[in-house]
């Protein structure tokens, strides 16, 4: 899995790197039947066959084209993008990251062949989008006295471990009393106070208070791990009834941060790793989409700037907080590379140059928006459609 720390360390090694860079982004998954035996290989090596600065070699030393073959025909787990970063200075010193990633990009899904390959400057865009698109999510699976907390990111997932080890045994025996209480049924009938004063049902009034304490607990430490590795998502599965009271008891922010209350997807304790994955994610996908939505609510609302011009203007005027931009877009802006400024049309761009340089909005985005403290969002689906239909194909969330 690649964690926190190892997308900081892969951040920082290709914000390091001195150009020029090879750059490749790949189509592997191996569902699509146009991958089958291996064939996306071959695609990413006639790509590589384009770029003639990557085949020079010495007696001393291959090729860099080599090198990065070499990467390719490594057998890995299945995964559905590749990002690869190659680069070889004058004394033959190579460095070289293969980067496989569970999770699609939109660079690679081109009538082109799914395949891109750059050499010059670092073309870490598309990654940027997958760190943004698939946020660092959890899912708590309960049963019973097994609670297990999940840490999901870019399309994979592992345990958090030794979120609930200061709970003891006594504590977790109670537990499971009052779990067995919530899904025997009695819980909706307890609802409904007894005014007659019976105390025939202690133990419910006993079972009640346990509940609070007990659940309540084990649901702060859920939080402290969520804040500590930095969650935005968070997915619920078990027991509909014990899962919603569970759900119920967290605070502020992190009950904000709950996508979706999903199916025990196991009836006892092993957890089927691929159910879990089929589960979970689709329903992190599903809030993502939400979150989208809402975004152009509030710009429509507003209204926000919308538009090439409209948007890059604004952002360029520190106007903008978070640019909604399609999940594939082959918009183009315009580019003065003396001044770093932009145009979303060649008139636009000329109040800043002479000759300005038509470029790929998808190329640019982030680097416009890094400059000027905003965010970008890229939107999928419904909301991507809605994005072209009704805002012109970019649009923006003001910051004031």
């Amino acid at each position: 899995m690649i964690g926190r720390n190892e997308a900081a360390e892969i951040w920082n090694r290709l914000q390091e790197l001195e150009t020029p860079v090879l750059s490749v982004y790949a189509d592997i998954d191996p569902s699509n039947p146009d991958n089958r035996g291996g064939a996306w290989r071959v695609r990413v090596k006639n790509a590589l066959k384009d770029i003639p600065e990557i085949h020079e070699r010495t007696e001393h030393r291959p090729s860099l084209y080599d090198e990065v073959v070499a990467l390719i025909d490594e057998e890995r787990p299945e995964a559905k993008t590749m990002a690869l970063f190659a680069r070889q200075n004058h004394l033959g010193k190579t460095f070289l990251e293969r980067i496989d990633l569970k999770v699609a990009v939109p660079v690679v899904d081109l009538v082109g062949g799914r395949v891109d390959a750059r050499w010059g400057e670092p073309w870490i865009a598309p990654l940027l989008y997958a760190l943004d698109e698939y946020q660092r999510a959890a899912a708590l699976h309960i049963h019973g006295t097994e609670w297990h907390l999940y840490e999901f990111f870019l399309g994979e997932f592992e345990e958090i471990d030794g979120v609930f080890a200061e709970v003891d045994e006594q504590d977790w025996k109670e537990l499971r009393e009052a779990a067995d209480f919530i899904r025997s049924g009695r819980l909706r009938a307890e609802v409904t106070p007894d005014l007659s004063g019976s105390t025939k049902d202690r133990w419910a009034a006993k079972s009640r208070h346990w509940r609070r304490k007990l659940y309540q607990r084990l649901v702060r430490l859920v939080e402290k791990a969520l804040e500590a590795r930095g969650i935005e998502r968070l997915v619920i599965l078990g027991d509909h009834a014990e899962a919603a009271m569970v759900a119920s008891l967290f605070t502020g922010r992190y009950h904000d941060m709950i996508a979706a209350i999903l199916p025990n997807p196991s009836d006892g304790n092993d957890i089927d790793p691929r159910k879990l994955h089929d589960l979970v994610l689709p329903a992190l996908e599903a809030a993502e989409r939400r979150e989208e939505m809402r975004l152009l609510d509030r710009i429509r609302e507003e209204p926000g700037p919308m538009g090439l011009e409209a948007v890059i203007d604004a952002i360029q005027f520190g106007r903008v907080d978070v640019v909604a931009v399609p999940f594939r877009t082959e918009a183009k802006i315009w580019h003065c590379p003396d001044s770093g400024l932009y145009g979303g049309t060649r008139a636009a761009a000329e109040r800043y140059c002479a000759e300005p340089v038509e470029v790929p909005l998808a190329d640019h985005i982030f680097r416009l928006a890094e400059n000027f403290g905003t965010r970008v969002e890229f939107v999928d689906g419904e909301a991507a459609d809605r994005l072209r239909e009704e805002f012109g194909g970019i649009a923006a969330h003001r910051r004031w």
